[in-house]
């Protein structure tokens, strides 16, 4: 947009203090400060938020049993290893799934709402639904037209 400037790294938390104000106060809502036509594409992902206790008390304890058979076999037992339990698992341990939640594409085109042909055509319809006229029936009224014209005021004047 006109008028905004690059941030750099030093100036960054300034500049950025500076987009949020004209954001707050409707700034890029203004037709003539920015005049950006539609995406071509664009694309939106929703994300959702799904928290479960990781790991499960049983899956806990196979990790507990698994790390002691491990210090076990490298014939190691401090302090610090032993008093690990679930709990510590718990605040240490994080798994994470991402996926796309709806496996689908929407696609927008945009089109002219109203075209000249369908006004013609919508015309047309009316006059044939409510007066009966076509194509032939308007040229039959400018042929009546051009025929009155034509003796009205060609030929003299017969009493």
């Amino acid at each position: 947009p006109v008028g905004v400037k690059e941030c750099t790294l030093f100036d960054e938390e300034d500049c950025v203090e500076g987009v949020i104000k004209k954001y707050h106060a409707g700034a890029f809502m203004d037709k003539a400060y920015c005049q950006c036509q539609d995406a071509c594409v664009s694309e939106n992902y929703i994300a959702t938020l799904s928290t479960a206790e990781y790991p499960s008390k049983r899956y806990g304890e196979a990790i507990m049993k698994e790390n002691k058979r491990k210090l076990d076999a490298a014939n190691k037992s401090s302090s610090a290893d032993v008093v690990r339990d679930i709990t510590y698992y718990r605040e240490n341990m994080l798994k994470v799934h991402i996926y796309f939640e709806i496996l689908s594409i929407k696609e927008v085109e945009k089109v002219g709402s109203y075209v000249w042909s369908n006004l013609m055509g919508d015309v047309g319809g009316q006059l044939g639904l409510f007066l009966g006229a076509n194509i032939v029936t308007i040229f039959e009224f400018v042929d009546f037209f051009l025929r009155v014209v034509w003796y009205r005021v060609l030929t003299p004047y017969v009493f």
